[in-house]
């Protein structure tokens, strides 16, 4: 964005302060800012001190996902209230529940979304079991899928597994793969190439690659660049082949199993990444009007993504996996 005459003279952490609260983020201290200051903001591609006053005609970017995860960091668990609510359960232990998130629900709260989030309900469910740790993080959750997106999830019941989760989504030793259904607004050459002639077992293909420990072969396009917030857009990521300013590198894998069905697993989680990396290649999920239209204000309640099978190790480094379609 660039800076105009009403910010001119203004100090970059306040700027950035202001900024937050009109996205929407938890309301961060300036100090907190402060203390969590490096590579938050750039302006004109360098990193500024909180203390630099903006000029008129700066170029200003910001690292929403940076910030997301800052956000995410903080231990806000006694903001969580616990509430009743529809929850289907797959699989549970003493450890941790898997759950099938429907579309349409947010995972955590937020400004203005204290309540009928994924995290309530999971919070109600333990303590109406009598075995909720008050001394979990944000009721045990480990990772998060966009509100429009369904499908599996893992939540913490305990401490230990909370933090064996954690360490495992960060260092990418749990593995998710999605299922997209998609439109093409044109065809890459090498997903063409790959397109099958007739539908493919899903289950078998997941069954495949987790058998070969997720070693990809040429059966699945590799599409690695980056991803940065869009110019057009602020509200959207982009992918692009090449680094500028602040954007991130991303991994992803296609494997085509119909005409309109596409598997993804992602080895970087960033911010929109299957999304933003399916438009770079002209194609669509279906329900996904934001990535669609360059214009989009709306952030579709509803998209026809969802994460179909999560594997990860236990508390005994045992190895488990679950795919529901």
């Amino acid at each position: 964005m660039e800076i105009t005459e009403n910010e001119e003279g203004k100090r970059v952490d306040l700027f950035l302060s202001e900024s937050l609260k009109k996205r929407g983020f938890v309301v961060f201290s300036r100090s907190f800012l402060q203390e969590n200051w490096d590579k938050l903001i750039s302006v004109n591609n360098s990193f500024p001190k909180t203390s630099y006053k903006l000029r008129k005609g700066d170029r200003v970017e910001i690292d929403w996902e940076k910030l997301k995860k800052l956000e995410s960091s903080l231990d806000r668990s006694d903001d969580i209230i616990p509430e009743e609510g529809d929850l289907d359960i797959l699989f549970e232990t003493e450890d941790f529940l898997i759950i099938d998130k429907p579309k349409g629900i947010a995972v955590h709260p937020g400004i203005g979304n204290l309540s009928n989030t994924l995290v309530n309900r999971v919070r109600g469910y333990l303590e109406l079991k009598g075995v909720y740790d008050k001394n979990l993080k944000r009721a045990g959750l480990v990772h998060r899928l966009d509100k429009g997106v369904s499908g599996v999830m893992v939540f913490a019941k305990t401490v230990p597994m909370q933090n064996k989760l954690q360490k495992q989504f960060e260092a990418r030793i749990a593995k998710k793969i999605y299922l997209a259904q998609v439109e093409f607004r044109q065809l890459v050459t090498d997903i063409e190439n790959i397109l099958p002639q007739k539908s493919l077992d899903i289950y078998k293909e997941v069954e495949d690659i987790e058998k070969r420990k997720f070693v990809f072969n040429e059966e699945w396009y590799k599409v690695e660049g980056y991803i940065e917030r869009s110019s057009k857009n602020r509200i959207k990521m982009a992918f692009k082949r090449y680094k500028s300013g602040g954007a991130k590198n991303a991994l992803s894998y296609i494997k085509p199993v119909s005409q309109d069905l596409l598997l993804v697993s992602i080895e970087t989680g960033r911010m929109h990444q299957i999304r933003a990396t399916l438009e770079y290649m002209g194609i669509y999920i279906k329900g996904d009007t934001l990535y669609k239209n360059n214009k989009g204000k709306n952030i579709p309640e509803r998209i026809e993504l969802r994460s179909i099978f999560l594997s990860f190790l236990d508390l005994k480094d045992e190895y488990f996996s679950i795919c529901k379609i």
